[in-house]
């Protein structure tokens, strides 16, 4: 029997009349920055009360500030199956991770299914909550994500969220295995054997006061691709982290 979700998030438009996501997934060039923006608040997402402020805040960062940071970056242009994707999401089920049989113990480890109105698989992605100054490996965990990302066909990609500071280790795994030393590779960011786009992001470990919206808030930024870079630089020399783990 199909595992249920710890977590659903729904997602609708506010206003019909409006502009949506989905409307400048259609015909992106014929739309300013200021009109996408606006497209994004269009969107409005839903959560239970019980939905942990963080993973809220990392499916809101995706489908509207990402969605627009990617259109205004011409980012879309090298992920544009991803991109797409976000504009199709309408639902977003979360699963928390766990470990033992008799002694179920959750981790602060979290998977995302976006899906589209027949409920088809889009995208993934995976974040990672510990409590502050717990050693954490988090290569390890991204590894076993991607192996289970692996086993979905047609994926149009995913995307890895850390607490800050961002790991290292991870940055520096998925920048060689997405060959980010080339200009193209950098920023459409595909690892060859698994086929889809790997983009990795960076939540705050504490939330901040927004007294516009007068409420507390995650803040995340995309960490790769990263955009702000004229040319690319060489990953770091580290030992070697084969592929083959992820079979």
């Amino acid at each position: 029997m199909p595992r249920r979700p710890d977590f659903t998030l729904s997602i609708s438009i506010r206003n019909i009349e409006d502009f949506s996501p989905d409307a400048v997934m259609r015909s992106p060039r014929t739309f300013r920055a200021l009109d996408v923006q606006n497209a994004c608040r269009n969107l409005d997402l839903k959560a239970d009360p019980k939905t942990p402020l963080f993973v809220k805040a990392v499916a809101d960062f995706l489908l509207a500030e990402f969605f627009a940071l990617s259109h205004g970056s011409g980012l879309y242009n090298r992920q544009i199956k991803l991109w797409e994707a976000l504009a199709k999401t309408l639902t977003v089920e979360v699963y928390q991770q766990s470990k033992g049989i008799i002694n179920n113990t959750k981790l602060p480890e979290y998977d995302f299914a976006f899906l589209d109105h027949k409920r088809r698989l889009l995208f993934l992605a995976h974040l990672n909550m510990p409590a502050q100054g717990l050693d954490f490996d988090y290569l390890k965990s991204a590894r076993e994500f991607l192996k289970r990302a692996s086993s979905n066909q047609n994926l149009a990609g995913v995307f890895l969220c850390y607490p800050s500071p961002f790991p290292p280790k991870v940055l520096e795994f998925i920048r060689r295995e997405t060959n980010a030393q080339n200009s193209l590779s950098h920023y459409e960011s595909v690892i060859p054997k698994l086929g889809f786009t790997t983009n990795l992001l960076q939540i705050d470990r504490l939330p901040v006061f927004n007294p516009q919206t007068n409420s507390e808030e995650f803040k995340i930024h995309l960490v790769h691709p990263d955009l702000s870079r004229k040319k690319s630089a060489a990953p770091q020399n580290i030992p070697a982290a084969d592929l083959n783990s992820l079979d």
